[in-house]
């Protein structure tokens, strides 16, 4: 029988060579097309949105406590976002601080400066749907009109975070961000919180327990080290002893009575203190209180029915996570005194209270997380949030936080000190103890004029964003902010508007994106900041380990 000899027809060399070829240019074509409208690679170049991002830095790894930590070698060298980098860096007595245990590290003649993250940007999504608060945003710089007055060409790409949106205002207030409508008087604005993935990116340690001070010699700190929980002697309460698999864990004996071991952010450090916003990444000095905090821990009760006590303060109110069995307690004291510590009547009539099955697990101990941020309390348990207040309970004084701001510029210059945040945990008539035990602080965005050009020079009268000068956003405009607020050139500090006269006179006000600027959402760090090997301009040895969605 005769067979379809078209079907089992072998392909000659030349067709073989000539379907590879074809195949090859598809694939290069497919690529550019995605490039170009899809998806995207950047580089951070410099430190303005780390440690979220990080742009060129240098790794630094305690000698005393072992706490990794990275320092922001870009703001060393740069100008604006231009940034050169070298593949090592001479720097003989540069003196750096660790955040965790305060030691004092001095660096040898050459470091290895490692390159910024690269990242992948989904391009042209904000044609199909309106950008989101806290997305981390590429853009196309206005800034460069004030590089470039005459002839700006606008195709500098930078990367902040979105902050304001078209058509709303936006103040920069103790800290936080608060928004409101076109034509809303300050004391009306709202505070914008952050949403979970975002807040989760934005924290940054003050102190973790798990790092524990070897006891080196001090010399360049000038202060022995010593542990900034402090332990209330005789009350049951001991402290890490600094040997063995205890040398990390608090532990609680008293069956009759309570004891107390309180955070103390003024040892150990040199020249600032652990509860202001000053950040290992940069080094440099800082004098504002952050009060938005996050405790968290491993609590492992043994015996006894007495309750465990975690407690924030935040200026005048007193918050305090009550575990007692399997019941989780929420209070609200105003307080009466600072220091030492005097709390008043509850502010609610009655604890927020929940039942949580796991705080009294036999398998492993649980995870608790308290913190306060964004004027909104929360107690998450082995990653859950179980218990939080909401604006009825809990909310900011717009109106008195405005006043403050306005009357303290008037009259000092800068913003008002506010209590510090005091940070206790009180056991009572049981055995237990506490490992994991580790302290967090959020992201402060400045308004008190003191950035810093690179000449050195200060400057304060093109702040906006600041309660003296709300950034109110017109249609199609965006306002952004670096996550590294002490040093990021975000849209506090633009000057120039964008004018386009090539397109009917396009105009739009200083320190605002407009939306044609807009290129994407960073979405995905997927090489990691590597180190460049000899005089090569990209980092050939990236950690893997480090790739991750960012938020």
């Amino acid at each position: 029988m005769a067979q379809d000899s078209a079907v089992g027809k072998v392909p000659s060399n030349l067709t073989n060579v000539k379907e590879t070829i074809e195949s090859i240019l598809v694939a290069f074509i497919l690529a550019f097309v995605f490039r170009a409208f899809v998806v995207e690679a950047f580089v951070i170049p410099t430190g303005s949105m780390g440690p979220t991002l990080m742009g060129a830095h240098v790794r630094i790894t305690c000698p005393d406590c072992g706490y990794p930590f990275q320092w922001n070698y870009s703001s060393r060298n740069s100008r604006g976002e231009d940034v050169d980098i070298p593949s090592n860096a001479n720097m003989k007595g540069t003196l750096l601080t660790c955040p965790n245990c305060g030691y004092r590290i001095s660096l040898h003649d050459s470091q290895p400066v490692y390159f910024g993250d690269r990242i992948l940007v989904l391009k042209y999504r904000y044609l199909f749907e309106r950008p989101d608060p806290w997305d981390v945003v590429v853009f196309k710089s206005p800034y460069e009109s004030m590089r470039d007055p005459d002839d700006p060409k606008y195709d500098v790409n930078y990367i902040k975070r979105l902050i304001g949106r078209p058509e709303e205002s936006i103040m920069i207030l103790d800290g936080d961000i608060y928004v409101g409508a076109d034509g809303t008087k300050p004391e009306d604005f709202k505070i914008r919180r952050k949403s979970d993935r975002a807040q989760a990116a934005l924290w940054r340690d003050v102190y973790d327990n798990d790092y524990l001070s070897h006891g080196l010699s001090r010399e360049l700190t000038a202060v022995p080290w010593q542990e900034p929980w402090y332990v209330e002697k005789n009350s049951g309460w001991t402290g890490p002893n600094g040997a063995g698999e205890s040398s990390r864990v608090f532990t609680f004996d008293n069956q009759q009575g309570d004891g107390m071991i309180q955070f103390d952010s003024s040892v150990n450090h040199t020249g600032f203190d652990g509860l202001t916003d000053w950040l290992a990444y940069d080094q440099m000095s800082a004098t504002n209180h952050v009060t938005d905090l996050k405790l968290s821990l491993l609590y492992r009760k043994l015996k006894g029915d007495g309750p465990l006590k975690l407690q924030i303060t935040k200026r005048d109110d007193c918050f305090t996570a009550e575990i007692a069995g399997d019941k989780l307690r929420l209070w609200r004291h105003r307080i009466v005194r600072q220091d030492p510590l005097e709390l008043g009547a509850a502010l609610w009539p009655s604890p927020l209270e929940v039942t949580v099955p796991s705080l009294t697990s036999t398998q492993s101990p649980p995870l608790i997380e308290f913190a306060n941020v964004d004027y909104r309390v929360s107690v998450r348990v082995n990653g859950n949030e179980v218990l939080a207040t909401d604006d009825t309970q809990y909310s900011p004084n717009t109106a008195a936080l405005y006043n403050e701001a306005i009357r303290s510029m008037a009259e000092l210059g800068h913003r008002a000190e506010v209590p510090k945040a005091q940070i206790r945990i009180i056991a009572s008539q049981q055995s237990c103890s506490i490992e994991h035990l580790k302290l967090a602080k959020d992201v402060f965005y400045l308004n008190d004029h003191t950035h810093q050009d690179a000449s050195g020079a200060s400057s304060h009268e093109m702040y906006y964003g600041s309660p003296e000068n709300i950034m109110r956003l017109g249609p199609d405009e965006y306002f952004v902010l670096g996550d590294n607020s002490q040093v990021s050139l975000d849209a506090r500090y633009w000057g120039a508007p964008v004018d386009l006269p090539n397109e009917g006179d396009y105009h739009v006000l200083p320190g605002r994106v407009p939306g044609r600027f807009m290129l994407g959402k960073a979405f995905f760090v997927y090489w990691p900041a590597g180190y460049r090997a000899g005089s090569t301009s990209f980092g050939v040895e990236p950690d893997f380990g480090d790739m991750r969605l960012i938020h």
